[in-house]
């Protein structure tokens, strides 16, 4: 199934779920090109993680994609070899 999370946001538990499946913390999450991260100036602050989670569900867009989940992983960023691997898992095979 697709979702778009900027129509259809997640919540923080949500967020907070998919990120310990792919094994990131929310700074590990963060997409330093956004013109979000720009604007509310996160490179001059100092931000707890906790804020980061909250800052990531109010604005998506400071996610970095693609953002993929299946039943029990996830994984952010583009990488071609760990986006097969996840497929295949989900699927219950190897590739």
């Amino acid at each position: 199934m697709r979702r778009d999370f900027f129509k259809q946001r997640f919540t923080r538990d949500e967020l907070e779920d998919i990120l310990r499946r792919a094994d990131l913390k929310p700074g590990e999450a963060l997409s330093t090109r956004s013109t979000a991260y720009k604007t509310l100036g996160l490179a001059q602050r100092r931000v707890s993680e906790a804020e980061l989670l909250e800052l990531l569900v109010s604005e998506p867009t400071l996610l970095r994609r693609p953002l993929v989940v299946a039943p029990h992983a996830s994984m952010q960023g583009f990488n071609v070899r760990a986006l097969e691997q996840l497929i295949a898992s989900a699927e219950g095979g190897e590739r």
